[in-house]
């Protein structure tokens, strides 16, 4: 009995060290993945690029449920994407980056054929309207050349250019987008064809454009086949793990319309539960509020799990289930507008509890532990802004709260 008793405690004790040395990876600077332990120690770099820098550096990081990879938004490829930010994804040991969204990332470019794109761009803006499109400067790209095209287009003006290295990814069109700042217009585009002259048609850009058009907040299906995303409106997509090359793939999280106010949501994070999606919506019910429902659902009030504000039209930091599937966290700010944090909602007892204890100051996205006896969070000054963001760390039942890291941002908690 001695025996098997010192045994257990050296399996424990392993236990709690392995869980010492965890992946906590977190962003800073906008510019720079990096990784700590959740004792503090151990702070290194794991990627970063020089194109990665605020307003077009990283916005969210993910890390596959099985610690394999680690899933995050970038936009420093803006100009060369079809997307303002773009999923990539990086091994915990900095190895095996690849690009998910819109994929391949241009320097596999020169792996495929090219052929040479004639397009005319044509601005449709009146020179009354006060739009981006108005300046007439604009980025110009086909997915798949080795630059951009910047042109001058004043409202009401047209211009032909030609792109005379573009990579052919086969039978398949490629996107053509017009970018100014973080407003972009597009249209399908044209099959290239490696070794010919293409001409597309013509890229028209009128009315007010898409804003931050892109793939943030990167959410992996349980079983690491999938990978669920949101635009800058919050309408939220899924695209396989592994997509097609050269395709725009991707397909709608909701059946029919998306739910107003779905700017977090996360899938269910054991087997039995992977097709389970929580999420906010802030339309139904006079409240903004927590659902549950069967991935590729329409939404239904009925669903309805929890409040996170009083009243409609809120947004929530963050949501995400607990590690076991018993119940949620989220974080959300109250109706005074100064302090947000972070709540736990108990299926079992239906009851909403409070974890955090913060005053005048605000609690956003975060993460947690496997074992769910650990949380991980942005401690801010501001409801929205990123200067005199911390991270800190306090146990799930609202004990031990301190800070883990200075100047860090978006918090993701690996094994």
């Amino acid at each position: 009995m001695k025996m098997v008793t010192i045994l257990l405690v050296l399996i424990t004790t392993l236990n709690v060290a392995a869980q010492e040395r965890a992946n906590i990876a977190y962003i800073r600077n906008g510019a720079e993945i990096r990784v700590i332990d959740s004792n503090g120690n151990n702070d290194r770099l794991l990627w970063t690029h020089p194109d990665a820098k605020e307003p077009l550096g990283l916005f969210d990081l993910a890390w596959r449920p099985d610690g394999k990879e680690l899933a995050f938004s970038s936009a420093h490829e803006a100009v060369y994407s079809f997307y303002h930010a773009d999923i990539y994804s990086i091994k915990p040991d900095g190895s095996g980056f690849r690009k998910i969204t819109n994929a391949p990332d241009r320097k596999q470019f020169d792996q495929f054929k090219k052929g040479s794109v004639t397009v005319t761009v044509r601005n449709m803006q009146y020179s009354f309207q006060q739009t981006q499109a108005s300046q007439g400067i604009f980025m110009i790209n086909i997915i798949g050349a080795d630059e951009p095209v910047q042109i001058t287009l004043p409202p009401g003006s047209s211009k032909t250019i030609t792109f005379k290295s573009v990579a052919d990814f086969g039978n398949k069109a490629q996107a053509l987008v017009a970018i100014n700042g973080p407003i972009r217009w597009f249209m399908p585009g044209t099959d290239v064809k490696a070794g010919q002259s293409v001409k597309a048609p013509d890229l028209l850009i009128s009315g007010n454009g898409i804003e931050m058009m892109g793939a943030f907040r990167p959410v992996w299906k349980q079983d690491g086949s999938m990978i669920s995303y949101r635009d800058g409106n919050c309408l939220v997509k899924i695209i396989p793990a592994y997509p097609p090359v050269g395709e725009v793939t991707f397909k709608q999280l909701f059946e029919g319309k998306n739910p107003m106010g779905t700017c977090t949501w996360d899938w269910g994070p054991v087997k039995g539960m992977e097709n389970q999606i929580i999420y906010t919506e802030n339309e139904s019910n006079e409240v903004s509020g927590i659902y549950i429902m069967k991935e590729g659902n329409l939404h239904d009030p009925k669903t309805f799990l929890a409040k996170f504000a009083n009243y409609q039209y809120q947004i929530a930091h963050d949501l995400k289930w607990l590690p076991d599937g018993s119940g949620v966290l989220f974080s959300a700010t109250n109706l005074m507008m100064d302090a947000a944090n972070i709540f736990k909602y108990d299926f079992k007892t239906k009851q909403t509890t409070q974890v955090t204890k913060l005053e005048g100051s605000f609690a956003r996205r975060f993460t947690i532990s496997p074992n769910g006896q650990w949380i991980v969070y942005e401690k801010a000054k501001t409801k929205d802004g990123y200067d005199d963001v911390d991270i800190w760390i306090i146990k799930s039942d609202g004990n031990k709260d301190k800070l883990l890291v200075k100047n860090g941002l978006g918090p993701a908690w690996g094994k």
